[in-house]
């Protein structure tokens, strides 16, 4: 392979080999320095339990920036070479290292293009720290409807004609998002999404908390800016092999002002950046760009494996590519695995629970009827057929032949928004006892974690159908995440707003 290519490109192939950030951590850890900065540990000289379990080089490693490991938020030294070389191994034109997960990157790239009243075309089954964004920045946000499964519950892709209708309802629109896949590996037909938004003179921006590994592997769907976008932010932690909270910025092409997206960077980002993070970073993408096409195709034969052995046993089915249609539903992620378990008579929150408490086997997440297990870079034959065993066993436990199970369904829309986010956020508010909150409008996010995908989003108007799916999931133990109490929900108090006549219209 090496013998083919070209100088320059044989150069940037060797290039690969370093790893700028973690070369110049290990030289000054081992150069044992007289530590009189901060951190307060000192390089490990504060015994405590948790440097007793995890070693003390670790703490040894936990360094903040002194002199000859530059700075994170303006770089010019090993972390601008460490980024640089990322940047090439994913063919992006310029990379940032997030050290505040995804999150920071969704912050970074939604504040560093839009202002205030510009306008963002997004699925509504988003991250909630996109709709952060949205209060920070004051975009208004124009929502296409995802591929809902009417069956499992599931929010997959948007088709491009959703796309197609919102542009050409709102020609003035700044920015076209994706999400690249959706939590359950589900991807849209990012090529025709981008050209559509190149083509009304758009931004394409995506989400790919979930798709790093898409770029190292050619029997996956493509990553974001091989199929054309101009920005997108991926968590490298998730499914890239690095440390959780290590994510990247990256942007390819001419449409975003990159120097105003590190501005903003460096206001979302901590000063205090963790080394550890930074030097997983680096580490993962060297061996992605050199061994991620091979370990992502060991990962995706166990997930197959996984799929096939599971549809096989009594009471579960499992999506796979008889799934896809084209549309909302256009790909999938191999390296997923969604198992529902309807057909046992247990929900998805009684098997998570079980799984894990029989078997000691932990997936992602379960939700009504499904269960999700993300097979990765890491994941062992072995752990494979225990995961495989632990369902055949939970089959075991509660199929039945004579019993027809009839689970709970919802024909779940999302709720109408009348009003900008940041207005709603910003607005006079009160809290009410969620069952009192129909009508009115939202001044929180309310959403289920895993996933994180809000119900309710500030500037939402409250429907009973959103209320009756919260309270299915608070009476089956999901982890319900917002600012008030379990069992209410803080709404915009019309009585005490200044331009109440204009609430509905306030974009």
């Amino acid at each position: 392979m090496e013998k083919k290519m070209s100088k320059q490109a044989l150069l940037e192939f060797n290039l690969q080999k370093r790893e700028p950030f973690l070369e110049a951590l290990e030289q000054y850890v081992l150069s044992k320095p007289v530590p009189f900065d901060v951190p307060g540990h000192k390089m490990g000289g504060f015994d405590n339990d948790l440097e007793e379990f995890v070693g003390k080089r670790t703490y040894e490693c936990d360094i903040n920036g002194p002199y000859g490991m530059d700075n994170l938020v303006k770089p010019s030294g090993v972390i601008k070479e460490a980024e640089d070389l990322c940047a090439k191994a994913f063919k992006a034109d310029g990379c940032l290292f997030s050290v505040n997960g995804t999150t920071g990157g969704i912050l970074t790239e939604i504040l560093g293009v839009l202002r205030a009243k510009d306008k963002i075309i997004l699925p509504r089954n988003v991250h909630k720290s996109v709709i952060n964004a949205l209060i920070l920045s004051g975009a208004v946000p124009i929502f296409v409807k995802p591929d809902i499964d009417p069956l499992t519950g599931i929010s997959n892709g948007v088709p491009v004609e959703e796309y197609a209708k919102a542009i050409e309802q709102n020609p003035d629109a700044k920015v076209v998002f994706a999400i690249n896949p959706t939590y359950f590996g589900l991807v849209s037909d990012l090529k025709a999404i981008a050209a559509l938004a190149h083509k009304h003179g758009m931004i394409a921006m995506a989400d790919e908390a979930h798709g790093t590994h898409f770029y190292f592997s050619d029997r996956l769907p493509l990553g974001a800016l091989q199929a054309g976008f101009d920005i997108t932010t991926a968590s490298m932690h998730k499914t890239g092999g690095s440390l959780t909270q290590s994510s990247l910025v990256m942007y390819k092409g001419k449409r975003v002002d990159w120097d105003r997206v590190k501005a903003v960077f460096s206001m979302m980002m901590s000063t205090s950046p963790n080394s550890l993070l930074m030097a997983s970073i680096d580490a993962a993408r060297k061996r992605m760009f050199f061994d991620g096409d091979a370990l992502l195709g060991s990962t995706i034969a166990k997930c197959l494996r996984a799929r096939k052995e599971l549809s096989q046993i009594p009471g579960l089915s499992v999506i796979d590519h008889s799934y896809i249609d084209g549309k909302g539903r256009f790909g999938i992620d191999d390296t997923k695995l969604v198992v529902d378990v309807s057909g046992l008579g247990i929900t998805g929150f009684d098997a998570y629970h079980e799984l894990k408490m029989r078997s000691n086997v932990q997936l992602e997440l379960g939700e009504f009827r499904c269960c999700l297990a993300i097979f990765g870079v890491g994941t062992t034959d072995e752990q494979t057929n225990t995961l495989i065993s632990a369902f055949k066993e939970l089959s075991e436990n509660h199929y039945s032949k004579r019993m027809v199970h009839r689970m709970p369904h919802f024909n779940f829309t999302y709720p109408e928004l009348v009003v900008r986010p940041r207005v709603a956020f910003n607005a006079p508010h009160r809290v009410v006892p969620s069952k009192d909150a129909a009508g009115e409008i939202s001044a929180e996010s309310v959403m289920i974690y895993p996933p994180g995908i809000p119900l309710l989003i500030p500037g939402e108007r409250i429907t009973v159908e959103a209320l009756k799916e919260l309270s299915f999931y608070k009476k089956h133990g999901g982890i319900i995440l917002s600012d008030t109490k379990v069992g209410e929900i803080s709404i915009v108090d019309r009585t005490k707003w200044y331009r109440a006549s204009d609430l509905d219209s306030e974009f």
